[in-house]
């Protein structure tokens, strides 16, 4: 007698079920048999095997010396925790690995899950977004920890999470997403110098796309600790009031790009802060005279790096270099020379003088602007290969082509 539908249905039915059940079992086995593996691996792995410390240490020399990469999954630390459940404990163990974040996006419980991690330790953090009030809030409560960071906002903005008891290094860049040359990154003179006043031991400062305006009448600020101080390399519109106010005895790298810097102000702040400077860069300007410039070198015995980057008329990088033969007493320290994205001409008899006069000292000689920047005479030509032949290094012509 055949089966009635009822049966059928009733048989499909109960089969189903132990289908069920049979993959029920064999889930569990799987999962045991991964947990027995993990044990397993546990036991053979020589990095759990060790004690923390040595493992710890082991995965710290894992970390990309670039902390934009460490919050990314097939990077260090996020990779070493996809390994298995060891490493994962070793990681989480390990303060060290979480110090650096760099968010790429405004995801508030990555930031606190990066800072939970990294403990009490110092922390690093860059931001290159649009901070919100969450973020912003994080920041706050963990100014006391920063020892680097990097921000893309106003400088008022940054300094409300303040005071920074702990931070080295500081970066106020203007990206380009936040800002172009019709909206740049705003920074007052005030904002900037309160800024300064809640990072006592600041040691590298850099402003970058932002305009500084007078609009400071306080007390001389000084910061003993700082040793580079960097300003926007993109401004054309920016005053030098910051000078005005600060005294840096310890300052060895210095770059400013202010068209209206005045040898006077320079000159005054130099010789207030006595500093022991290794770097000057300056962008945009000069319109000093030999005298002017002559007086400023002057009281900057320790240079052993000048450099020029877009020199406004003849005047500067010639007088320099008039300067380096006829003044041998001056700038005893004196290996590099840069002038960079010049667009007026050298003179190449007045740069062979120079080099000359100082070809025990010097070692890197680049002199870069225009294509239209003129080829030297054969005779200086031949003279100028002949002090890269003692070991000189020496560019001139354009940034592509090197015409010695």
């Amino acid at each position: 007698m055949s089966e009635s539908v009822a049966e059928i249905q009733s048989r499909i039915d109960s089969i189903s079920a132990d289908i069920i059940r049979q993959k029920e079992v064999l889930a569990n086995l799987e999962r045991s048999k991964s947990a027995a593996q993990r044990q397993l691996n546990t036991i053979r792995d020589p990095v759990a095997r060790l004690p923390l410390e040595i493992s710890s240490d082991i995965f710290a020399r894992c970390l990309s010396p670039w902390p934009q990469t460490r919050t990314r999954v097939h990077d260090a630390p996020m990779l070493l925790m996809n390994i298995c459940n060891g490493w994962t404990d070793i990681a989480l163990s390990t303060p060290a690995l979480w110090t650096a974040v760099h968010l790429h996006e405004p995801l508030a419980h990555l930031l606190v899950a990066w800072i939970k991690r990294a403990g009490s330790h110092a922390l690093s953090i860059s931001l290159p977004i649009e901070v919100t009030d969450e973020i912003s809030a994080i920041m706050r409560r963990h100014a006391h920890q920063l020892r680097d960071l990097k921000m893309y906002q106003d400088i008022s903005f940054v300094a409300a999470w303040g005071p920074f008891p702990l931070l080295k290094t500081l970066t106020i860049a203007g990206g380009e997403q936040f800002t172009s040359i019709i909206n740049p990154v705003r920074c007052s003179a005030s904002a900037t110098l309160g800024m300064l006043l809640l990072c006592p031991n600041l040691v590298e400062c850099t402003f970058d796309k932002a305009v500084f305006q007078q609009d400071y009448s306080g007390e001389m600020i000084v910061h003993a600790h700082m040793q580079h101080l960097e300003f926007g390399k993109d401004l054309s519109w920016s005053d030098d009031s910051l000078l005005r106010n600060l005294c840096l005895p310890g300052l060895e790298t210095l770059s400013i790009p202010f068209l209206d810097l005045r040898h006077d102000d320079l000159l005054q702040f130099s010789s207030r802060s006595s500093p022991p400077l290794q770097k000057l860069v300056l962008r945009h300007v000069l319109r000093w005279s030999l005298h002017e410039m002559e007086e400023l070198l002057s009281i900057l015995s320790t240079l052993a790096h000048f450099e020029l980057v877009r020199p406004q008329g003849v005047a500067a990088p010639n007088n320099f270099l008039t300067i380096l033969t006829n003044s041998p007493h001056l700038l005893p320290n004196l290996s590099t020379i840069i002038f960079q994205d010049c667009n007026v001409t050298v003179s190449y008899p007045n740069l062979l003088s120079a080099l000359l006069a100082r070809r025990t000292q010097l070692q890197i000689v680049h002199i870069t602007g225009s294509g239209c920047t003129p080829f030297p005479s054969e005779d200086i030509t031949v003279q100028l290969c002949q002090l890269v032949a003692e070991g000189m290094s020496i560019h001139v012509g354009t940034i592509e082509q090197n015409y010695i």
